[in-house]
């Protein structure tokens, strides 16, 4: 028996498993994340429809699909709450990404190469932001299926597994009915893998067979849509790609596409142990090690600024919200040289400096561990979406008080984008269609502007009319809003069918 063969014991399959905890465990926390989406991806699973439109606007290419919410369907089905569903989610992609990372590599790079690269997968910085900083139900589950997907075409590659093909098919399938623009974008990574690494024109077809499928199964829903115009503003410069520091908003938090320091010191030594015994690595791993650095490398420079020319030549950009998510199409391959290490230097693979190399991984990952949570409980829908999907009104409770003649609202609301204006809000009480009394100011005063609002953080405040003027016993209609100051415009609610919140008195 080789010694890179998967051992009884499996240890590096139990890493996964049990280490990986330190991964989704803040998933079980009380409460929800206030990610990037906020709320959107729970409203969305209580009635998914082919593409995502509440908080969203409805695209093929960028939205997400009915596929994304697939998971969280049985859990409402047996009473969980959609934020429950969710979570749950977000928990099994965790889990299939690194799962799949194992079953990919245990043939190629034995047990314990395997799993620390399935550890360092679901630990990744790139993998924690997309769950806890961005919330991205869709681009979580591309992470999930891209190594699962890999598994697949391995095993057939290896043992002409039917099951690895039908494996690989699905994982296909399931990313394009998620998010058709990654999707793609991983089918071509995919296609090239199966041409370069294994060397195998019938997996190469079956790549081709799940691509087709995805492809078809969206016939009904194909239009063409423009890229998202603030695609430009989003290239990243070379050194933050390593930057621990880097802040979301008001906490230390990971950046989206950040690499991590464990990935990208896995690969300096990685290729620098197999180039030291290169004759006692098989061609196969070379060819693995040398493709994942080389996709890796195309898609950093696909994400800095220097290739908007190409982006915008070759029409690519209406596939992607961002240009750095070349790097969510090649994250299985960012930790494929980490988990070679035990392979290139055989010192690593001795109990104790692998777990040593194990502790590491989970060390890196505890600083990105600690999103923001929020105790607010969503309703089933939105009260109203404002804006270009801007903001989303989560509770809108009016209460009126004869005694003091006053009526108070209290509003919940969260930011799904940065706002570019400062805007104000009305409040506004009607006798028939008489203003009977108005107010008018910043949402949460001067100290707070819109302009400073951050994706997905859940806000508050309560707002009072003085009723004094109204007439007695006549029932009252009270409007709420948000408009530009300088010329009045009202922020469009739900898509344009009005432009203000429409409340009744008692």
């Amino acid at each position: 028996m080789n010694r890179h063969e998967v051992a009884p014991m499996r240890a590096g399959f139990w890493a996964v498993l049990t280490l990986g905890i330190f991964a989704w465990a803040p998933a079980l926390y009380p409460g929800y994340w206030q990610g990037w989406e906020g709320f959107a991806p729970v409203f969305q699973s209580v009635a998914p429809t082919a593409l995502a439109s509440v908080g969203a606007t409805p695209d093929l290419w960028r939205g997400a699909g009915s596929g994304a919410f697939l998971l969280a369907q049985p859990l409402l089905l047996l009473g969980a709450t959609p934020t429950q569903a969710i979570q749950f989610t977000f928990i099994v992609t965790f889990i299939l990404g690194g799962a799949g990372s194992y079953v990919w590599l245990a043939d190629r790079l034995g047990d314990r190469g395997a799993g620390l690269a399935g550890l360092a997968y679901m630990l990744a910085p790139m993998m924690l932001a997309t769950v806890y900083v961005r919330g991205s139900v869709s681009n979580a589950l591309i992470l999930a299926l891209t190594p699962l997907a890999l598994a697949g075409l391995a095993s057939y590659s290896e043992r002409r597994s039917l099951v690895g093909a039908a494996v690989a098919v699905l994982s296909i399938l399931w990313m394009w009915r998620t998010q058709a623009g990654l999707a793609l974008a991983v089918t071509l990574m995919l296609l090239i893998y199966a041409l370069v690494v294994e060397r195998n024109r019938l997996v190469a077809l079956i790549v081709l067979a799940g691509g087709a499928s995805g492809m078809v199964s969206l016939v009904s829903l194909w239009s063409p849509t423009p890229p998202t115009p603030s695609f430009a503003d989003h290239f990243i410069a070379l050194n933050t790609l390593l930057d621990t520091g880097a802040m979301i908003g008001d906490a230390a938090a990971t950046a989206p596409y950040q690499l991590g320091l464990m990935a990208f010191a896995g690969g300096v030594f990685a290729v620098w142990g197999v180039s030291l015994r290169r004759q006692h690595v098989a061609p196969l791993v070379r060819r693995l090690l040398w493709f994942s650095l080389g996709a890796t490398t195309v898609a950093v420079l696909l994400a800095l600024s220097g290739s908007a020319p190409l982006w915008q030549a070759s029409r690519a950009d209406w596939l992607l919200s961002y240009p750095w998510q070349t790097l969510l199409v090649v994250a299985p391959l960012l930790v494929m040289p980490l988990g070679a290490l035990p392979l290139a230097l055989d010192e690593l693979e001795t109990p104790v400096y692998w777990a040593v190399l194990l502790a590491l991984v989970v060390a890196a990952s505890l600083p990105h561990l600690t999103p923001k949570y929020t105790q607010v409980t969503p309703p089933l829908r939105p009260v109203a979406v404002l804006g270009d999907n801007q903001v989303i009104v989560i509770e809108a409770q009016l209460t009126e008080d004869a005694a003091t003649h006053t009526a108070t609202l209290r509003v919940t609301w969260q930011p799904l984008q940065p706002l570019d204006f400062d805007y104000n809000v009305f409040f506004q009480a009607l006798a028939g269609a008489a203003v009977v009394a108005q107010l008018d100011a910043q949402p949460l005063g001067a100290a707070q502007p819109a302009t400073g609002w951050q994706p997905g953080e859940v806000l508050s405040a309560s707002y009072t009319l003085d009723l004094s003027a109204a007439p007695q016993g006549e029932r009252l209609t009270y409007y709420f809003g948000y408009y530009d100051w300088r010329d009045g415009r009202r922020l469009p609610v739900d898509g344009g069918r009005d432009d203000k919140l429409v409340l009744h008195g008692k």
